[in-house]
């Protein structure tokens, strides 16, 4: 997603720290996944099958606004329409048993993350500036499963449903 990567570098050279460095910019579906010992080639495989039956998915960005996010040191571009995301966290919830971030946020909404840990004046400064510049709409063609072992690697890259119409 070239124009949240651009988002993103510009918030850091802004806010130097409020961006996680190492990673584009991405959408999580589900945090945490399994542990790193769990996921072997036939989970890879159940997941990729699970990814292709979905077509691409269009988003918009808009800016999560929430002001307890802000309070909390947190910027997030929300996504719409989100109901596909939903679905697709809520398909791979069932499937594992598992919940988004182990429930510590309840259903947490579809999200780009723009910058965590900063002070809520910063959060709400980089909110601006974001709001400012939000990348134009992306299609969303594959997922990415990103695993950690000490650091972030990407494990498996998923297309979705190839020839497909963004939905």
């Amino acid at each position: 997603m070239p124009g949240a990567d651009a988002v993103l570098r510009a918030v850091g050279e802004r806010f130097p720290g409020a961006v996680r460095t190492g990673f584009p910019a991405h959408i999580t579906v589900l945090h945490p996944f399994l542990p790193l010992s769990d996921v072997d080639d036939e989970v890879v495989a159940e997941l990729a099958a699970t990814f292709a039956r979905r077509g691409p998915l269009r988003v918009e960005f808009a800016v999560a606004d929430e002001p307890r996010h802000f309070d909390e040191g947190f910027v997030a571009l929300r996504l719409e329409p989100d109901g596909a995301l939903r679905e697709l966290t809520a398909e791979l919830c069932a499937r594992w048993g598992l919940r988004p971030y182990g429930g510590a946020y309840g259903e947490p909404d579809p999200h780009l993350t723009v910058a965590l840990d900063v002070a809520p004046e910063q959060a709400r400064l980089i909110a601006e500036q974001a709001a400012g510049a939000l990348p134009p709409p992306a299609d969303l063609a594959e997922a990415w499963l990103v695993v950690f072992d000490g650091a972030w690697s990407l494990r498996a890259r998923l297309p979705l449903a190839p020839g497909g119409t963004p939905q």
